[in-house]
């Protein structure tokens, strides 16, 4: 094996142990980022432990551009990434973007920096670096995969959400307009009502005070019970039968080497 091979072995393919441990770090390594970013926002905290979390920052930065580095030099190792312009269509596939996005503000903001531009606005994307961690668990792979199994379905869901969002709306800014202008001022403005009524979670601070509209807003209170059932049954649906193809594998191996039901172990 070569080293770019034992290099991608490593760092892509998940299966040896030293690529175990070294997915254990980097996933390690992205949540105390996360930590650490939230934690930053605290003035108190800032004040006292700015130079350790900007350190840190500089630290993780650096340990991402040598795991990216390395990305790219091994990449060719892999069939669809070799060729002339492998790398190249490795650093624009969705995990060569997620791996650049996590250490690009860093960069921009000292370039920034340099030329005296405030780009502390940059910080924000600082957060990107969560999506790391969808390219070393299996489970949210599972659920990205879940996800765009199903996209067709949940599209549809939301163009029934949307829709039903649209004609509540409208419906209560005739039901409420005259009798409450300043709050149902236009369809636009019903449309924050709609939310917060739809989504189960109170009238917030617009209640409707005519008839017609209370009866709406009880009648809109009771479907947005059922509302999001329709997502979460699409998405239960492809978590069941993500697992069907695992569980058959599991009861073909019992039948076939005859696996003991108490220890687990092939009876020879």
């Amino acid at each position: 094996m070569t080293l770019p091979q034992r290099i991608w072995a490593i760092v892509e393919m998940h299966e040896s142990q030293e690529a175990y441990w070294f997915d254990k770090f980097i996933v390690t390594l992205i949540s105390l980022n996360l930590i650490a970013f939230v934690l930053e926002t605290d003035p108190d905290l800032a004040a006292e432990f700015g130079s350790w979390f900007r350190t840190f920052d500089s630290i993780s930065i650096g340990i991402f551009t040598v795991e990216l580095a390395a990305r790219l030099y091994a990449c060719p190792s892999e069939q669809r990434f070799s060729g002339r312009f492998g790398r190249l269509r490795y650093l624009f596939s969705l995990h060569g973007m997620v791996d650049l996005l996590a250490i690009l503000p860093f960069y921009l903001q000292l370039i920034f920096s340099f030329f005296a531009f405030d780009a502390r606005f940059l910080r924000i994307l600082r957060i990107l670096r969560f999506l790391k961690g969808f390219h070393y668990s299996r489970s949210l792979q599972r659920l990205t995969q879940i996800f765009a199994g199903k996209s067709e379905e949940l599209l549809s869901s939301l163009i029934v959400m949307l829709s039903l969002l649209f004609v509540t709306s409208t419906l209560m800014y005739y039901a409420e307009h005259e009798a409450q202008p300043d709050k149902f001022g236009s369809i636009v403005e019903s449309m924050w009502w709609a939310v917060a009524t739809l989504t189960t979670v109170g009238y917030g601070d617009v209640t409707p005070i005519t008839t017609l509209g209370r009866f709406l807003g009880a009648a809109s209170a009771i479907i947005g019970i059922g509302l999001f059932a329709i997502p979460t049954g699409i998405l239960a649906a492809g978590f069941a039968e993500s697992h069907e193809p695992l569980e058959s594998s599991k009861i073909q191996e019992k039948i076939t080497h005859k696996v003991c039901e108490h220890c687990g172990q092939r009876i020879s």
